[in-house]
């Protein structure tokens, strides 16, 4: 997969090969070219290292960045103060939103180790509870839809995947770090995990005819026109894209658990299916619902490993009451979608 240059706005590059506006002769932005350049040295660096090194550093650098973060933080506190059902003020709160900040840096320490993970490591780093699960439910010769949220390593069970025969298909942005996309890309093809462009959408049909794992991130945030959901206790919306492919494929739906264990290893195991019948916005509502539910339960179980730095409920009044109107459209079975 490629990415489109980008055409220089100015007369020409210097002699440095970017052009005053900070694009290289070659479409690449400055910027892009210092952190794809950043990123090999601090995964060369990583690679290194033992993990048993890696991982406190990880902890203290996500600690210091827990104190310096200021809107992260207190966004993160909003979050987990809905998944704790407390206020934002309950220490607990804190105690939880420090933890995600730790457990995010190991993520993303793990994440770089990829480039240099084993087989051996594979099987030593995850365990995965019921991957028979899994292959039931391509029983009926198409794929499935893996749907989970930012908790403990989803990306992480790949290599784990693989040595069991399975890859998985990840929905990614491939429109910006044009270089450093390719790199994480070839990266990951080789632990069986392949990313696809999120505007893709004959790859994510090819993917669930031909029998594969798509794996989707369901917590992306409140959004009008996406599918009115109650969550962790309060109206926001999941994303249609689920129940929608379900139901225009067949496929079904299998919530995912992949948390990170007191021992810095990955535990997985798949929930129980749902399956979206039509395309109908009852249904899709009805599918995605229990989707939202079985989410919410993993998050609860221990929200200081849920690494969300975005709003995931409505941030203005005006965006609560339509929420909250629309989920009450939607479990009266009315036509939510028509809301506006």
């Amino acid at each position: 997969m490629t990415v489109p240059a980008r055409a220089a706005t100015t007369p020409g590059p210097t002699a440095s090969g970017a052009d005053v506006s900070g694009v290289a002769a070659d479409g690449e932005r400055l910027r892009e070219r210092l952190i794809y350049w950043a990123y090999r040295a601090g995964e060369r660096v990583l690679n290194t290292l033992p993990r048993s090194v890696t991982l406190p550093i990880a902890a203290s650098a996500g600690n210091l960045a827990y104190d310096v973060a200021g809107p992260k933080r207190e966004l993160l506190h909003a979050n987990l103060a809905h998944a704790l059902r407390t206020g934002q003020d309950d220490p607990r709160v804190a105690r939880a939103a420090r933890r995600a900040f730790r457990n995010y840096a190991r993520y993303l320490v793990d994440m770089m180790r990829l480039a240099g993970l084993t087989d051996r490591d594979a099987q030593r780093l995850v365990s995965i509870d019921n991957i028979e699960d899994l292959r039931s439910a391509r029983a009926e010769g198409r794929g499935v839809i893996l749907c989970t949220v930012h908790v403990g390593g989803m990306d992480l069970i790949g290599p784990g995947l693989k040595l069991s025969g399975e890859a998985l298909n990840v929905v990614a942005d491939d429109t910006t770090y044009g270089r450093l996309y390719e790199h994480l890309k070839a990266i990951r093809d080789r632990q069986g995990l392949h990313l696809i462009g999120w505007r893709n959408l004959r790859g994510l049909f090819r993917v669930l005819r031909d029998g594969g794992n798509l794996v989707l991130f369901c917590d992306g945030g409140f959004r009008r026109g996406d599918v009115p959901v109650e969550f962790l206790g309060e109206a926001t919306t999941f994303p249609a894209g689920p129940a929608t492919l379900s139901a225009r494929s067949g496929a079904p739906m299998m919530p995912v658990s992949c948390r990170r264990t007191a021992q810095q290893r990955f535990r997985a195991r798949g929930l129980p299916l749902v399956r979206a019948a039509s395309s109908e916005p009852a249904e899709i509502h009805r599918a995605t619902q229990q989707v939202a539910d079985e989410l919410a339960e993993v998050i609860a179980d221990d929200p200081g490993q849920w690494y969300m730095f975005r709003p995931v409920w409505p941030q203005t009044d005006a965006d609560r009451a339509f929420a909250r109107a629309a989920l009450a459209s939607a479990r009266a079975g009315e036509d939510w979608s028509r809301l506006r």
